[in-house]
C-alpha cells in the first residue's frame, strides 16, 4: 500500500425532530478505525437522557446509541466527528498466492441474506475466472466482468439495497453503488476472495471529479465501496460502481480510464467509511430485528420503527476540511 499525505475532515451529523415522541430510541452510524482512516475526536450535544457508544458483535460496526426515555417533545442532538484519512493504492502485482488467510478475513467468504455464494452466483464466478490461478487475476476478471454488464439505474432509491439474489432471479445487473458493489463482493466470495460491503460518505472534494466528491452538504453523499482480501497486502478496495457513474457524468475517456484503473485498488482521502456490516442486529438489539444496511439512523418511538434516511425532515449531515 503506498499511503499519501493525510487530510482531516469534520463531519456534524444533526437530528432534529418536531413533535412529542414516547420513549425514543436513536442507533446512529458513526465511522469505524480502520488502516487508512481514525477518528480523532466524537461530540455529542443534545436533549437525550441517554448515550453511549457500542459495536455489534458480528462486524465491530460502530453504534452511537442515544435514547430520550419518556415523552420528550422536539428531541434534538449534535454528533460532531474529526477523521483523519489517507489515500491508499495497492499494487495488485505485489499480492502473494502462499499468505495464510486470517480467520476474521475467512468469515467474508460465507454467504448472507443478501449476498449469496452457492447456486447462479458461484456457476458465474466459477466461469470469469476459469483458468487463473492467482487471487489477483481472479479479482481483476470479476472487476472487468461487473464493469463490462452490470448498469446504473437511476430510478432506484439512494444507494440501493445490495439484494444480489433478486438481481440475479431478474437476469438485470442493475442498480446503485450498494446493488453494482454487492454484485462483485458476492462474485468473490464465490470465487473464493473474501470481499465485503464497505458503507460510507463523500466527504470532501475528488481530485478526480467532483461526481465523486465535494464538501458542504452531505446529507445524500452516501457511498458504499467494495473491499476484497488479497495476501500480502489485506483489505483492498474495488469500486466499479463509480467507474460506471463516472462513464453516466460524461467524464471525458482518458480520465475515465485513469480512474477506472485507480479504483481497482485505489481508495481517494475525501471518502470516509462507516462500517462493512449487512444483514446484522443492532447493538443494543432494536425491536425492528436485523438491518440490511446500516447508513442512516435507525429510529424507534415506543419500539415503532419511524424510518429516518438521509434526505428526511429534521436530519443533515455536513462536511468540511479541518481548518478551512
Amino acid at each position: 500500500m503506498s499511503p499519501t499525505r493525510a487530510v482531516q475532515i469534520d463531519l456534524t451529523f444533526q437530528l432534529a425532530l418536531q413533535g412529542s415522541f414516547q420513549d425514543l430510541a436513536l442507533w446512529l452510524p458513526v465511522p469505524q478505525d480502520t488502516s487508512h482512516q481514525r477518528r480523532l475526536t466524537l461530540e455529542c450535544n443534545g436533549n437525550h437522557a441517554k448515550l453511549a457508544l457500542h459495536h455489534d458483535p458480528a462486524h465491530g460496526a460502530p453504534i452511537l446509541f442515544v435514547r430520550w426515555p419518556g415523552v420528550r417533545n422536539d428531541p434534538r442532538l449534535t454528533v460532531s466527528v474529526r477523521m483523519e484519512t489517507q489515500e491508499a493504492v495497492f499494487d495488485l502485482a505485489q499480492a502473494s498466492m502462499d499468505a495464510p488467510l486470517p480467520e476474521d478475513a475467512r468469515r467474508y467468504l460465507a454467504a448472507s441474506v443478501h449476498l449469496p455464494v452457492e447456486g447462479a452466483v458461484r456457476t458465474r464466478a466459477e466461469a470469469i475466472t476459469q483458468g487463473l490461478d492467482t487471487p489477483a487475476a481472479k479479482l481483476r476478471a470479476l472487476y472487468d466482468w461487473v464493469l463490462t454488464h452490470a448498469q446504473r439505474r437511476f430510478d432506484v432509491a439512494w444507494c440501493g439495497l445490495g439484494d444480489v439474489p433478486a438481481m440475479l432471479a431478474a437476469g438485470e445487473f442493475c442498480g446503485k453503488c450498494v446493488d453494482i458493489n454487492s454484485l462483485l463482493v458476492a462474485l468473490c466470495r464465490a470465487a473464493g476472495l473474501p470481499a465485503r460491503t464497505m458503507l460510507g460518505i463523500r466527504a470532501a472534494p475528488s481530485r478526480f471529479d467532483s461526481a465523486l466528491g465535494a464538501s458542504g452538504d452531505v446529507t445524500q453523499a452516501l457511498h458504499t465501496r467494495a473491499e476484497v482480501y488479497l495476501g500480502g497486502l489485506g483489505w483492498v478496495p474495488a469500486d466499479p460502481a463509480d467507474a460506471l457513474k463516472l462513464a453516466d457524468a460524461g467524464v471525458p475517456e482518458t480520465l475515465r480510464r485513469e480512474i477506472d484503473a485507480f479504483l481497482l485498488g485505489g481508495a481517494e482521502a475525501n471518502w470516509i467509511a462507516y462500517n462493512h456490516a449487512r444483514d446484522f442486529r443492532l447493538e443494543p438489539p432494536a425491536a425492528g430485528g436485523p438491518l440490511n444496511l446500516f447508513t442512516a439512523p435507525y429510529v424507534e418511538a415506543a419500539g415503532v420503527p419511524l424510518g429516518i434516511e438521509a434526505g428526511a425532515q429534521g436530519y443533515s449531515i455536513v462536511s468540511h476540511l479541518a481548518g478551512a
